[in-house]
């Protein structure tokens, strides 16, 4: 098992609402919807993670299928994260 350590953070209460109800959706807690987001937020966000998917993705554009993006349009795509 993982340790966690506390953090408190503020919500509307819309936002707990939905949490509440995306928690009770998936028959989980409103701690476990977070950590989640925040795992997906981390790899979508974290520089590593860009480099990851930019190393990943070399190349792919040579042997690109016809109606494939043209690699502007990736470049504008990976500056959008």
């Amino acid at each position: 098992m993982e340790n966690f350590s506390r953090t408190q953070i503020y919500l509307t209460a819309a936002q707990q609402a939905a949490l509440a109800s995306l928690a009770q959706e998936q028959g989980s807690s409103a701690s476990a919807v977070i950590r989640e987001a925040v795992d997906v937020y981390i790899a979508q966000h974290h520089p590593a993670s860009k480099t990851t998917r930019r190393k990943a993705a070399a190349g792919a554009w040579k042997k690109a299928e016809p109606g494939s993006p043209s690699l502007a349009q990736l470049r504008r795509e990976e500056r959008r994260f």
